[in-house]
């Protein structure tokens, strides 16, 4: 028997990395992405000659959708050509962009950074800070995605991603509509993300103890933990790799738990007898910023791509053929409620709760595992 009672405990990455790159293998693997029409963006001054910009993003589907559809829509706008980068993944991509940035030769100049590594790079002033007027396009941005440093705007929501309620139906009706659930009797129903990444922090803080202002001291976080362990019962389960959960769930080894709603949606276009539910208090979600570093000196080029991104034709070209859910309202686009329910949903979000995942990364760790495991 495994230390913890018998549970599955799935650690097969590394806690400190963001939850897309496994996503972005799922996705591979699924082959849901279709081709794009370019569009004009009218707001956008007109090319000038030899004008080019290295944007990157997180790699397979990712990097690969944003050049085939994104990309080209912007450089027929703007005329500046975009060099498509796969940025490196892990606990290493800071350091290594901090010390070429450094050095003044940032290996891109845009790249697509999860909101702790923008909040880890302003100490060492790794993120240029912009004029905020010539990015006007800021304004169609939902605010509560706005991020601004101590010294200024340094960075842009790119596009968002959710965690979700995600069930078998044909093994739980009626389908449930809130969190409450994973800590109703079912024993040995569920799989959830384990470690201090688990999506559990944030749900459990905002279910019981007023939302993400939990997590902000350790005597707070070991409340939340506690509230956690009520639900140990009931997981089959401990996650931390996407794959894994996703073979669980094929193979009807967990009737659900916590998943990331994109990838719950590609497996459901596949065959799977699998609902993706926000429930009622609102899914995690997660945002992706742009964020130049300060050493590039596509300052202009930078200001123009960030303006693009924040239109409603370019998140429209995000949600259909990048699988992402937008960071602008839903009424300033032309999406069908399909396409919206694909990757989002009215239902107000729970944020991510940032900073106390630095902040309190180890002791977020530490108290995970010893809950689990004792």
């Amino acid at each position: 028997m495994d230390p913890a009672g018998g549970k599955i405990v799935a650690n097969a990455r590394s806690t400190k990395s963001v939850i897309r790159p496994t996503r972005r293998q799922l996705l591979r693997s699924a082959g849901t992405l279709a081709a794009a029409a370019a569009l004009q963006m009218p707001f956008i001054r007109p090319a000038r000659a030899a004008r080019s910009l290295r944007v990157a993003t997180f790699g397979g589907d990712f990097e690969q959708s944003f050049a085939q559809h994104v990309y080209p829509a912007f450089t027929k706008a703007t005329g500046i050509e975009v060099q498509s980068l796969e940025r490196a993944e892990g606990t290493q991509f800071l350091f290594q962009l901090a010390q070429a940035n450094k050095a003044g030769k940032p290996p891109m100049d845009i790249c697509c950074a999860a909101e702790t590594e923008v909040l880890r790079g302003r100490p060492g002033n790794l993120w240029r800070i912009y004029d905020a007027k010539r990015v006007p396009g800021l304004a169609s941005i939902t605010p509560r995605l706005l991020r601004e440093g101590p010294s200024g705007p340094d960075c842009v929501a790119a596009m968002s991603w959710f965690v979700t309620l995600v069930v078998n139906p044909d093994e739980m009706k009626p389908l449930p509509d809130s969190w409450q659930v994973l800590w109703q009797k079912h024993p040995d129903a569920w799989g959830v993300n384990g470690g201090s990444q688990s999506p559990l922090f944030e749900i459990a803080a905002h279910l019981f103890f007023g939302g993400n202002d939990a997590l902000s001291t350790k005597e707070g976080i070991d409340q939340v933990v506690a509230k956690i362990g009520e639900i140990k019962p009931n997981v089959k389960l401990w996650w931390q790799d996407e794959g894994t959960m996703q073979t669980a769930l094929q193979n009807d080894e967990v009737i659900g738990g916590t998943y990331l709603h994109d990838v719950a949606m590609s497996m459901i276009k596949l065959g799977a007898p699998l609902r993706s539910i926000f429930p009622r208090e609102g899914a995690m979600q997660g945002v992706s910023y742009w964020a130049q570093p300060s050493a590039s000196t596509k300052a202009d080029e930078a200001e123009e791509f960030m303006n693009f991104c924040c239109s409603a034709a370019a998140q429209e070209l995000i949600v259909r053929k990048v699988g992402s859910a937008p960071v602008i309202d839903r009424g300033r686009m032309d999406l069908t409620d399909a396409e919206f329910a694909s990757v989002s949903s009215d239902i107000p979000a729970i944020p991510m709760a940032a900073q106390a995942r630095i902040t309190f990364s180890a002791y977020l760790e530490q108290q995970f595992t010893k809950m689990v495991t004792s």
